[in-house]
Formats: structure tokens, sequence, C-alpha cells
């Protein structure tokens, strides 16, 4: 008789339970008007308005089911407030437990971005009970509760970090997302968003760094930013010339979202371009980054032979100037999820970006992949707690020596939601040493800027590593030299004679950039070339293999110049007898008229002369001084 008086209560109290549930399509009065009103504005994006209706409709019946549930969407989708959005859902489910079942996964969720992992592996798990769930949200479940086993373990072993806020001239109420700087880390360039819901823009923006820090940020033109479109996801090159950004919805668009470029000319960017096919497609592609050398162009997209979601790709240049096919970047980078935010380190080896899909913290973590031997991207790595939070971080900017990382995340010491910030980043995730070579041209005689071209050689392969040509408004160019070369600089102008410079990173891991003003001299009689990277072994004159893209720049320009007719001349330093400097310094301006004659040069336009220590260029009193003695040039003799 007990037994069945307590299983007649049970099932009076769970009647009772359910009959106090209100739902959206039985609530009558102010509570169904103010509900309705919330699920409105927040259509509108209007959440604030909305959230303030919703809790309006709770307050006249606190059994409003639906209404719990829009509090939680509200707070959790728009306003970030999880800690409120966490409350709904767990009256919501107090309601009813299996009213609707992504509520439990949704509290999941909201535990996660409170970094309250453990609450929030036990709603993935009750979730994962409930029959019938979509596979996708399977998946998706057993993906968070990864997410939170990874968590708790990166959070007992944080590495270290400590980020700078880039403060009021960049970071303000706004979301500021995705930095992006030149190589010489003058110039920095990001996305700011504004508004809300259907009145949501984004325009891209700039800031100069001076010795008092960041400047005050302004938009960067309306040649890029439009008042009718969204310009963002931006990527500024190495050499602060060329800008590839991210608009939508254009006219001159292919499809959701389009990759565009456009070119700075002195201080001005000229109108941008779209890229067009194959990249861009009638789908969505975003965020893109130039290799350092201009040559591969990293995005993220979508597109049917990807592995799902946003992916990865990279484009390569073909020779006549048109993009190629793009290429996935392989399961060890992309995942069933999204893959955002692609950089590629000036080292070429090195990728940062950010992804859902590997585990993590929750939400978009930045990870880094190494480029393997055979071409293929080694394995992704999490950088680690905490500088991926349950939050989003995404986009990050990695300075050509490695050691200093930019990147945008909802912290709560921000100025806004996201703010961009910097820090050292640790020696493990650090990529290989990159250093650049920057100068400005101008006329010896008149001081007249020049735009010249810049050809720049592996010395130890003689190929042709990259080509620009500098700006010309102001002379300057501007190019990124991965370590582990080293390298021949050629700046050219036809009418001029050539300016050569060396820089050696070959074993560097450190150094300072090559920053110079570079004079050409006019092609006439009795002006001079140092031939910076023709090289021979010490105290001997047989040239080294190095020599021969010097050589050939050389033969280039008496092509050029038919009627033009040099002496080869070798100087030495003081160390030594005389004589025997002057034998050195012959035998190797020998060498030099040796191989040119070799090469195709007729005799006649060619002489050379040992000069010994007679000429010097530079002191003989220290080693640098020495070392500008010891070389080897030419001079026009006749044209």
């Amino acid at each position: 008789m007990n037994k069945l008086f307590f299983a007649f209560a049970a099932l009076l109290l769970s009647a009772a339970t359910f009959a106090q549930v209100v739902t959206a399509d039985q609530v009558k009065g102010r509570a169904g008007e103010y509900y309705t009103r919330a699920d409105y504005d927040y259509q509108y994006g209007k959440f604030n308005a909305a959230d303030s209706f919703a809790h309006m409709a709770v307050r006249e019946k606190d059994n409003f089911i639906d209404a719990w549930i829009l509090i939680g969407k509200i707070n959790s989708e728009a306003l970030k407030n999880y800690t409120e959005s966490a409350r709904a859902y767990e009256k919501a489910k107090a309601l009813k437990v299996d009213y609707d079942p992504t509520v439990t996964f949704n509290l999941g969720l909201c535990y996660m971005n409170l970094a309250d992992y453990t609450k929030a592996k036990s709603n993935f798990t009750q979730f994962l009970a409930t029959p019938k769930i979509a596979a996708e949200q399977n998946l998706m479940a057993h993906q968070m509760i990864k997410d939170c086993d990874f968590a708790v373990e990166a959070m007992k072993h944080p590495v270290d970090f400590k980020p700078v806020n880039l403060g009021p001239g960049v970071n303000t109420a706004d979301d500021e997302s995705m930095p992006s700087l030149t190589i010489d880390g003058k110039y920095l360039y990001f996305t700011r968003h504004y508004g809300s819901g259907n009145m949501q823009d984004e325009d891209i923006f700039m800031s100069l760094h001076t010795s008092t820090g960041w400047q005050q940020a302004t938009s960067i033109g309306d040649a890029i930013n439009t008042e009718q479109y969204v310009e963002g996801a931006q990527n500024i090159s190495p050499s602060g010339k060329y800008l590839f950004f991210t608009s939508a919805e254009r006219p001159d668009g292919l499809g959701r979202a389009d990759i565009y470029m456009a070119r700075k000319v002195g201080d001005q960017w000229e109108r941008a371009n779209n890229i067009g096919a194959p990249i861009n497609t009638p789908g969505y592609e975003t965020q893109p980054c130039i290799s350092a050398d201009g040559r591969q162009l990293y995005y993220a997209g979508i597109r049917a032979d990807g592995y799902g979601g946003t992916d990865i790709w990279v484009s390569n240049l073909n020779p006549d100037g048109t993009w190629g096919k793009p290429q996935n970047l392989g399961p060890n980078v992309n995942t069933e999820y999204d893959e955002m935010r692609p950089f590629i380190h000036p080292d070429g080896q090195t990728l940062y970006f950010s992804s859902r899909g590997h585990e993590g913290m929750g939400n978009f973590d930045i990870f880094m992949s190494r480029k393997q031997p055979d071409g293929t991207w080694g394995k992704a790595v999490n950088l680690g707690y905490p500088i991926n939070t349950a939050g989003d971080e995404l986009g990050i900017f990695i300075t050509a020596d490695g050691t200093t990382a930019y990147y945008a995340s909802e912290r709560k010491e921000g100025k806004g939601q996201m703010d961009i910030y910097s820090f050292d980043l640790p020696e493990q995730f650090r990529p290989h040493f990159s250093s650049y070579v920057k100068g400005m041209v101008y006329d010896k005689d008149s001081k007249a800027t020049l735009q010249a071209n810049v050809q720049v050689y592996d010395l130890e392969t003689g190929k042709l590593y990259g080509t620009l040509s500098g700006d010309k408004v102001n002379g300057v160019f501007l190019s990124a030299l991965p370590a582990g070369k080293n390298y021949a600089v050629e700046v050219l102008k036809d009418g001029y004679l050539f300016h050569s410079q060396n820089v050696m990173l070959k074993d560097a891991k450190e150094g300072t950039p090559v920053d110079v003003d570079i004079a050409l001299q006019k092609i006439k009689v009795g002006e001079a070339v140092v031939l910076n990277n023709v090289f021979f072994e010490s105290d001997k004159y047989e040239l080294k293999p190095e020599s021969a893209s010097e050589l050939s720049v050389v033969m280039k320009l008496l092509d050029k110049n038919p009627t033009m007719k040099i002496e080869i001349g070798g100087h030495t330093d003081n160390t030594g007898t005389e004589e025997q400097n002057k034998k050195l310094s012959e035998n190797r301006a020998k060498s030099v008229y040796d191989y040119l004659i070799k090469n195709g040069v007729a005799a006649e336009r060619l002489s050379y002369k040992g000069y010994a220590a007679t000429k010097p260029i530079s002191d003989n009193n220290t080693p640098e001084g020495k070392a500008k003695n010891r070389r080897t040039e030419f001079v026009v003799t006749g044209l």
C-alpha cells in the first residue's frame, strides 16, 4: 500500500512540475507581450533591449521557460555575459530538464567560456545521454569534452605570458582584431568593428609606432574603406606596399566574401582590386596572408574539397603574375571544424593560425605548425594557457626576429570586448630568425629620389630569391630576408650603375637589419662600382661560386650598354708586403676578367689592374675598415 502511495505521489508531483512550465505558445498577458518584443529585438540585433524585455517577461512569470532560454541566448551569443547566461539556462533546466536538450549543451558552452571546465564537461556528458541527438551535435559534444580535459591540464602548466595592451592609440570600446605589421615594426594595421546585429561594420585602421608608443590610429582612407561594405581581415606585406584584405558583397565580388589587394604609392593607397579566380569563388574566402617573398598567398576559405568548415589554403604565384589553384594545407592543420586567420612568418617555415577543431581551451585557440622537409605541415601545437583562454584568440602576428607576438583577445583588462596585445613569445613557439634590408634610393648628383628595381639572390645557389620595385614617390624599398641564407642585394635602374649589398644570415639567430641610403651614379666615365658580392678565400684569388649572381648583374649591365668599357680593379688592405698585395690584387682582378670573357663578354671591352693597398676607401686601422678596403670593383673607362 505504501509503495502504491509513493508512486502515485511522485506521478502527481511530476504532473504538477510540468504544469508549472509555461511555454511561448501558452503564455498570455504582459509576459507574452514582453517576450514577443524581446524576441523581435533579438532578431534585429537590439540585444540590450531584448535582454531587458526578456527579464521583464520572467518577472511576470517565473516559470516562463522559453523566456529563460532566450535570456541565455542573448547573454551568451551577443552580450558575452556568460554568468547571466548560465543562470538563465540553469533555471530552464530546473523547470524541465528535457524540454530542450540544446539547453544542456549551451550551458556547457557557457561554463567553458567561464573556464569552469568541470561543470562544462558534466553538461556535455549529460547532453550525450540525450536520445536521438543529431550526429553533428554528438561530434561537437565529444570535441568539447576533449577540450575540457585539455584545458584542465593546460592550466596546471601555464606558459610564460605577460600581455601588454597596445593602449588608447589602438584599442577602444569597439572590438579591434587581426593585427598585422610591416617588417620594420613601424606600422600596425588592424580591423575595427562597429555596431551590432544588422548594423555591423568593419574598417581597416593604421597606427604609427614612435618613441612614445603607438599613435592615434586612423582609417586608411576611402580608397579602401567604404560606407556600403565591410573591409577587414587585412594583411600588410612586409614592405608595407601591398595590402590584402577581405570585403563582402561588393559589385565586383565573386561570392559571399572575397579577397582584395591594394598598392601603396608614396603615402596614398590606390583603389583595391578583386584578386579574382581561382582564389575567389562563389563561396567564402577571407583572412589573406602574403608570404615574405610575395609568391604565396595563404587564406581561410570554404571549398568543396576541404575537410569541413573553414580550412586554410595556399595559392602559388605563377610566372605570369596570376594565382595558381589553391592547395589545402592538409589534416595536420585543418579539421572538420573551423581554421582561421593564417599567418606565415617571414622564415617561410612556421605557420600560425586559429582553430576550434584542435584540442584547446574552448572557442578559437592559436596554434603553430612547422613545414616539414617533404613540404607538408607538421602536427598543430597549441600555444598553451594563458596565451589561449576560454575566450576567442583570433589572429596572431610574430615579428621578424621571432621574439614578439601581437594578437587580439577578449581579456578582462581590455578597453573593449576584444583588444590587441603584444607579448614576448615563449621560446618553444618561436619561428626562425628573419631580418630585412631597407633602403632609400636617390640620384647621387641631384639627390632626387629614384624608383629602382631590387633583385635579391641566394648567394649559395645563385638563384633569384625575390624581386621588387622601390616606391616611385619616395624611392624606398624593403625586402624580408629569412635567416639560413646569405644574400646578394642588387639595386638597379636603367641609365645608372648598380649598387650591391650583401646580407649574411646563413648562421644568424639574431642581428640588426640593414637600413641604407643608396646613391646611384649615372653611367659615365670614371664612375666606379664596388662588387660587394664577389668573394675569394683568404689570400687566394680563385673566385668562389657565390660570386656568380653578382657577376651576372655586371654582364647584364654590359649587355644593356653595348659601348661601355670597364676596368676591373683588385684592392687589398695594408696587411702584408706591397709585393704580396700587388700580386694578390692583380690575380683577383684577372680572375673576374677571365670569368666575364668566359661567359661571353668581348675582351676589348675589359681590362684589369691590381692596386694593392694604394686606394683605400676606409681606415686601415680597424678590422671594419680593412674589410672595406679588401674589395673588387670596376670603373667605367669608355662609353
